[in-house]
């Protein structure tokens, strides 16, 4: 699981993708990206949810995001990936927290 916090977006996806490569590189069947403690996601930070599922996807595992409340929530549905990505309720706990 990974684990974001505070914003994500254009200066915080660069992170992200970081997480991203070192998780994909265990080769997962799936990768809960917990998005509970995110306050702030804008459409670079869609873009790069949508860029880390479609490289999931490439190497065989599934992309599930967790836990978006608020405005982060707001923007997934407004932009359709939660219907996409199929968020989840927020686990107890991510395995990686990192700031976004």
């Amino acid at each position: 699981m990974i684990g974001l916090q505070g914003e994500l977006q254009a200066a915080t996806i660069g992170d992200f993708f970081d997480q991203m490569g070192r998780v994909l590189a265990d080769r997962p069947d799936v990768v809960v990206v917990d998005l509970s403690r995110v306050a702030f996601c804008d459409f670079d930070g869609v873009s790069a949810l949508v860029g880390a599922d479609r490289r999931a996807r490439q190497l065989g595992a599934r992309l599930v995001l967790a836990g978006a409340q608020g405005r982060c929530a707001q923007i997934l549905h407004r932009t359709g990936l939660d219907q996409i990505l199929r968020p989840l309720p927020v686990e107890a706990g991510a395995a990686t927290v990192m700031p976004a």
